[in-house]
């Protein structure tokens, strides 16, 4: 009898481990779904000299990136009608910084409720170096997802 139950146990352990491992492996990154296009409708000017559109899984609404070159670097402005982040990338490295008041058209309050302060104070630095400029918009669009706060994931989609 003790062997018996021994043994379904065993089994009971066995297929429930195989099966959080397959439940884990299935589940698809929600950071690894997304598109970068170029903004067909930019042009450039003196604030902006290039602009790409982010577009997450399905999503009929795509991150704006909009990108100038700056003494330090190149600066890419992150925007959507509720947050906006800049991506700074140059000699002191890579990662995200809040926009000053000059540059901003999203209310402060709205941003700061959107943005998750811990992640943006992790992303300060993402790199210690420049990140290649054929890889920044992928490490945008990869990191930016993390900004959100979870009520706000929808934004994205």
């Amino acid at each position: 009898m003790k062997k018996r139950n021994l043994f379904v146990y065993a089994l009971l352990v066995v297929f429930t481990t195989i099966s959080i491992n397959a439940w884990a492996g299935n589940e698809e990154s929600f950071n690894s779904n997304y598109k970068i296009s170029p903004d067909l409708n930019f042009s450039p000017n003196s604030d902006f000299q290039k602009s790409w559109e982010i577009a997450y899984g399905e999503s009929k609404t795509p991150v704006q990136v909009f990108m100038k070159e700056t003494k330090k670097g190149q600066e890419y402005l992150v925007r959507t009608k509720y947050f906006e982040v800049k991506y700074i990338n140059g000699s002191q490295g890579f990662g995200v910084k809040l926009l000053n008041g000059s540059e901003s058209k999203v209310s402060e309050s709205l941003n700061t409720a959107v943005l998750n302060q811990i992640q943006l104070n992790s992303q300060k630095c993402i790199s210690s170096e420049a990140i290649g400029s054929d890889k920044v918009l992928e490490m945008i669009a990869s990191y930016l997802p993390d900004l959100i706060n979870e009520q706000y994931n929808s934004i994205l989609n």
